[in-house]
């Protein structure tokens, strides 16, 4: 989960290309697998063909030196199963899987499958997902250092962590590498090794049905282009600004400034608040957006699916939009096909859902009009493509007690599209937090 006010809106910036459907005579391939969840149009189905809705919580141990899994234990399982939840999200690191080039970590993927013995004793489904915060285990976590081009440059920490992915030619650099399959030091592809590790991941699963499935990237961010991202629409909301007779009207380079101080970042904020604003810097940044989903992102999933298929035809493979669709920003990635052009029949869309605000201190400006915008896109997405849609990631309210309101808002909007949800994120002290009444509710009604 990465927020950061500002960059992460710079992240989210592709506004109005939706992505193309497939023409109605290219049929997906294949049967619904027999006792394992299945896609049915937009709806999950559980073995029998019952309609299926989860409502879980990711779980994560993002520390290297704990093994990506100690400390999570059984009984965390069962309260999460008390809490009335059916599912979690859980969180694998392809520096676990491959911790050097082409070798697979054993130990490490029977962790993971212990963990998913500790959910299905608890009645618990699991989705695995291939998580990544600022691309790399250098940085903070996700790929393995010896996948991590980075030609050398300077990493560039912060106050808030994803403002690197705008801030460190490091990071930006290594992304540019994978988005470009650039060669690993023995040779192969960055993507077909990560192609690979799925595939050493589906193995191991293929005959597991209390797995749902196979979320393929968290949150994929490009490297370079968000930095054109930024200076386009900042470009915009100065403009904006300027056609407003008698307002303040600051410079694109004095709304970079703004963006580095507290105050600064609270008065965008506040400006961004009214929809005009907001739909104007997203739409500045929506040819470099598409672009990278069309040209990047759809044929790193294609080369994945391929991967994954030839060991494993049966669990749903979920497709997260570019973290520019965080917060609602039409995508233009579309439904998987095969070899033959044909669609792959269990896919499923993997949004996730916050607001610019989320993980700031600036949780007070948060928008019920922008959640509105978010949920509406991701459904009109989800509709279109005719693709069951379950929202990956929402919350990252870390305990915050004035949270409770927007915990119940954004819940009301997801059920309001009859789609799944996964909060963000486990961990013991929820049982006190105020908010866990309203996660509970909900799942009471699942």
């Amino acid at each position: 989960m990465s927020r950061c006010l500002l960059p992460l809106l710079f992240s989210a910036l592709a506004c109005c290309g939706a992505a193309q459907s497939l023409s109605s005579n290219q049929k997906p391939s294949g049967q619904p697998p027999a006792g394992f969840v299945s896609v049915s149009e937009t709806h999950f189905q559980d073995a029998s063909g019952r309609p299926l809705l989860f409502h879980g919580i990711n779980v994560a141990n993002k520390s290297k030196d704990q093994g990506y899994t100690d400390n999570i234990t059984p009984a965390d399982f069962a309260l999460i199963r008390s809490w009335g939840m059916n599912a979690v999200r859980l969180c694998i690191f392809w520096d676990g899987l491959e911790p050097q080039p082409g070798h697979f970590d054993e130990a490490y993927l029977e962790r993971i499958e212990t963990l998913v013995g500790y959910a299905k004793q608890q009645g618990l489904y699991v989705l695995l997902d291939m998580h990544q915060d600022l691309y790399s285990v250098k940085f903070s976590d996700g790929a393995p250092a010896w996948a991590t081009l980075d030609d050398g440059k300077p990493f560039a920490n912060s106050d808030e962590w994803s403002d690197a992915y705008y801030t460190s030619d490091a990071v930006q650099t290594a992304l540019d590498h994978f988005w470009t399959n650039s060669r690993a030091p023995d040779g192969v592809g960055l993507q077909d090794h990560y192609a690979k590790a799925w595939q050493f991941v589906a193995a191991r699963f293929k005959n597991e049905p209390d797995v749902i499935g196979y979320d393929l990237m968290n949150e994929p961010f490009p490297g370079q282009d968000a930095a054109r991202m930024e200076q386009a629409t900042l470009t915009r909301l100065s403009e904006l600004l300027a056609a407003r007779p008698g307002q303040p009207h600051p410079s694109p380079k004095d709304l970079f400034s703004m963006e580095g101080t507290p105050e600064g970042r609270k008065q965008i904020t506040q400006w961004m608040g009214e929809m005009t604003l907001f739909r104007g810097m997203l739409q500045a940044a929506t040819p470099v957006m598409q672009n990278f989903d069309r040209t990047r992102l759809m044929p790193m999933y294609a080369r994945v699916r391929k991967s994954i298929r030839q060991v494993d035809s049966r669990h749903i493979l979920f497709l997260e939009p570019a973290m520019s669709a965080n917060l609602g920003i039409r995508s233009a990635i579309a439904p998987l096909v095969d070899e033959q052009g044909i669609r792959d029949s269990q896919q499923a869309y993997a949004p996730h859902v916050y607001d610019i605000v989320v993980d700031t201190a600036l949780l007070d400006l948060m928008s019920n009009k922008r959640i509105d915008l978010i949920v509406r896109h991701h459904h009109e997405f989800s509709e279109k493509n005719r693709m069951a849609m379950l929202v990956g990631e929402w919350g990252a309210f870390y305990l915050n007690p004035a949270a409770v309101e927007p915990t119940r808002y954004i819940l009301r909007q997801i059920e309001g599209v009859e789609s799944g949800d996964m909060f963000w994120a486990y961990r013991r002290e929820l049982a006190d937090w105020p908010g866990l009444e309203a996660l509970k509710k909900h799942g009471a009604r699942n």
